[in-house]
C-alpha cells in the first residue's frame, strides 16, 4: 500500500487524486495478496486458489464512486477472510502461549453519503496494517517473493 507519506500529500490533493491513489492502491494490494497466496503454495504447499481481482473505482466522486469503493473493500476483505481461514486451518496458525491466536485481515471503512478523505486515510492505514502481518509472516517462514 501507500506510504506514510502519501497520506500527508492527500489531505491537500482533489477527490480525483484521492481515487487516483486509492485505485493504485487497490492495485498494489492485489498484486501483493496473490503473490503472497502463490508463495505459501509453492514454498508451504497450502495449496489454494485465492485470488483477488481490483475493479477500477470511478474518479467522479459520486455515488457510484461509493459503489465501487464499497465493492473493492467487500472483495478485498472476503479475500483476506478466505487467506485468513486457509491459514488458521494450516500448521502454520499463529500460537502464543500454546493457545491459537487466529489470523484477522480486515480493515473497515465507512463509505456513508459523504466520504471523507480521513475516512480514506484511515482505510488506507488498516490496509497496510494487514500487509504488514502478511510480510511478518513471509519473514517468520522465510518466504521471499
Amino acid at each position: 500500500m501507500g506510504e506514510t507519506n502519501n497520506l500527508k500529500y492527500l489531505e491537500k490533493t482533489s477527490p480525483q487524486d484521492l481515487i487516483d491513489v486509492l485505485n493504485s492502491d487497490f492495485e498494489q494490494t492485489a498484486n501483493q495478496y496473490n503473490s503472497f497466496c502463490q508463495l505459501i503454495n509453492d514454498r508451504l504447499a497450502i495449496h489454494n486458489s485465492l485470488h483477488y481481482n481490483h475493479s477500477p473505482i470511478d474518479p467522479g466522486y459520486n455515488r457510484r464512486t461509493r459503489l465501487d469503493l464499497i465493492k473493492n473493500i467487500h472483495n478485498l476483505n472476503q479475500a483476506f477472510d478466505r487467506l485468513a481461514s486457509l491459514l488458521n486451518r494450516s500448521p502454520f496458525r499463529k500460537m502464543d502461549k500454546g493457545r491459537i491466536i487466529p489470523y484477522d485481515f480486515t480493515a473497515w471503512i465507512d463509505v456513508g453519503i459523504k466520504l471523507t478523505k480521513e475516512q480514506i486515510n484511515d482505510y488506507i492505514k488498516q490496509v497496510e496494517n494487514v500487509l504488514k502481518e502478511l510480510f511478518d509472516f513471509k519473514i517468520k517462514y522465510r518466504l521471499n517473493d
